[in-house]
């Protein structure tokens, strides 16, 4: 750490250095699915509706996971405080729920990238 570095800022590259190779890799699975499932789609659709079903479902999977992940932030603690209170234990922690949806949500990201970019390939 450098003289001028604050605290907060070594946090913030701790923390970059986790999350971005993350959302690399699953933005790259979810490409890898967007493409798969539109040349698939091609065997029984049009190349328009093969690539639109695909980004489509992609749109879907990344929607899902954006409106659960803001959720899991926003109500997680007090899912949390449920629990404890009711006394039931679930193994539902915000901290996984917040990691499960990170992963849907990029992989959503990159699904829909991939059904595009499948669909610019194809001319379409």
């Amino acid at each position: 750490m450098t003289d001028d570095a604050s605290p907060g800022s070594a946090a913030l590259g701790r923390r970059l250095r986790v999350l971005v190779p993350a959302a690399a890799r699953w933005l790259a699975v979810g490409a890898a699915v967007g493409v798969a499932l539109s040349v698939g789609l091609l065997a029984v659709r049009t190349p328009r509706a093969a690539t639109d079903t695909a980004f489509a479902l992609g749109l879907l999977v990344l929607g899902f996971g954006v409106t659960a992940w803001s959720t899991a932030i926003g109500l997680g603690e007090t899912i949390e405080g449920v629990q404890a209170y009711m006394d039931v234990s679930s193994g539902w922690t915000e901290a996984s729920a917040r990691e499960a949806f990170f992963v849907l949500s990029w992989s959503g990201f990159g699904w829909v990238f991939g059904a595009a970019a499948t669909s610019l390939a194809l001319g379409v």
